[in-house]
């Protein structure tokens, strides 16, 4: 069990944010959370990563029980990007000492390193197809190159679970498609992590994410397989409209509104 919520909720200054969600995400899923503005999945992220804590309901994560178990080794164990995290970083490291950052868990490289440690982070590079940032600043990189470059510092610790939070936010379009392409290589790595994918767009939900969680207004509206969920009857429930779904190929839609 990748992790498990019974009836978790959560408030704060006497208004719920959460409300009673229950969710269990299992071996050999991957998983992906398409919610609106103000959905809560921002919110939801920082209970996952302890950032937040519950206010009633159950949680256990990679089998830490939350309550009771060892929570920092936990963090350990979970990788997160977003464009959040991208305006840390001194803009005049090398690509490979970024990701050698993560190896640290920081934004900065506060440890001594040699050439063996920058190898291991040029090697990561190459294993998710990105060798070709090596030895540029960060200053010289865009925003959809920055996002990769922060997808294999996070994968420097060999996560056990992975969390994209809108990592796709302010791209162009043909930016978002490379990095969605990044992000498919990844999930069929032969030791790929559990991967937990958060966005506004259906289109971003691509092959490798086999199920999918509907999140609205604090609630969990629909969770299953990605074909039981991304079907024209829910989604008008979710977007409280009529839509249509164009198929993109490769089990993509994009989702259409009628007006």
């Amino acid at each position: 069990m990748i992790l498990s919520m019974q009836e978790l909720s959560y408030r704060r200054q006497g208004k719920t944010i959460l409300d009673g969600l229950s969710w269990e995400y299992k071996a050999g899923e991957q998983w992906a959370i398409l919610g609106l503005n103000g959905a809560g999945k921002s919110t939801l992220l920082r209970i996952l990563t302890a950032e937040f804590w519950k206010s009633s309901g159950e949680l256990s994560v990679l089998g830490v029980e939350f309550g009771k178990g060892d929570i920092p080794t936990l963090r350990t164990k979970i990788g997160i990007v977003g464009s959040f995290l991208a305006e840390r970083f001194p803009t005049d490291l090398y690509a490979e000492q970024i990701v050698l950052t993560g190896k640290y868990k920081s934004s900065i490289l506060y440890r001594e390193y040699g050439e063996t440690e920058l190898e291991q982070a040029r090697d990561m590079l190459r294993h998710i197809d990105a060798g070709h940032l090596i030895g540029r600043t960060y200053a010289g990189l865009s925003q959809g190159e920055r996002q990769l470059l922060l997808i294999a510092r996070s994968l420097m610790e060999e996560p056990e679970l992975l969390i994209l939070d809108e990592a796709t936010v302010g791209l162009d379009l043909l930016a978002r498609e490379r990095l969605l392409k990044h992000i498919e290589q990844i999930c069929k790595l032969p030791k790929a992590p559990a991967v937990i994918s958060v966005t506004h767009h259906a289109e971003e939900i691509t092959q490798s994410f086999t199920h999918v969680l509907l999140l609205k207004d604090g609630k969990i509206l629909a969770k299953g397989p990605k074909a039981d969920i991304l079907t024209p009857d829910i989604l008008c429930q979710f977007y409280d409209q009529q839509v249509e779904l164009i198929p993109l190929g490769e089990e993509r839609v994009f989702i259409k509104p009628i007006v």
